[in-house]
């Protein structure tokens, strides 16, 4: 009776995680939402964006971007992927979603505010809610982990390291996407 009962509660546990696998979506593109704060993002200061997994693995690299772009102050820009070469180099779905982070980086030490969304698969899906504004540049102090507070109350966890910002996906639930 105990096997039967041992066997009975493996089988439940593997049929359980094959449909937790099921209702998973696969991410199959990627939009980069740029909210530029307050001043420019000047000329030639190229910027690039990383979705890493497990702080490791590098899913998307776009390599550096907007060289030759100028971000006006309150203005909205985008990346997508994949798009011009640069693709998603791992396979991830929404499952992945609390081991995944944005990592930008500009260069230069021009200051420069901005936040930061990503959404997927056709803006049907959230993957990090908008950000804080950050700044850019070189010219102010580290600031360590803590959640932020974003537009409309969504906490990120953000790592602020003067050019480069990290940030943790919060993936929203369903209803809030």
């Amino acid at each position: 009776m105990l096997k039967y009962f041992t066997a009975s509660a493996v089988i439940g546990v593997l049929l359980l995680g094959s449909f937790q696998a099921a209702f998973a979506t696969n991410i199959t593109d990627l939009l980069f939402e740029i909210n530029t704060k307050d001043d420019d993002k000047d000329k030639t200061e190229p910027i690039n964006f990383q979705i890493l997994k497990n702080d490791t693995i590098v899913v998307y690299d776009s390599n550096w971007v907007f060289g030759n772009w100028s971000f006006k102050e309150n203005a909205y820009n985008y990346k997508r992927a994949p798009w011009g070469g640069a693709k998603i180099l791992v396979p991830i779905t929404t499952d992945d979603c609390p081991a995944l982070t944005l990592r930008v980086e500009k260069m230069g030490d021009h200051s420069w505010k901005a936040s930061f969304q990503v959404r997927a698969n056709n803006n049907e899906l959230i993957l990090l809610t908008e950000t804080p504004t950050v700044l850019f540049g070189e010219s102010h102090a580290i600031r360590p982990d803590k959640p932020l507070q974003g537009p409309k109350g969504a906490k990120v966890m953000q790592s602020n390291s003067g050019n480069v910002h990290i940030f943790r996906f919060n993936c929203p639930p369903p209803d809030k996407k």
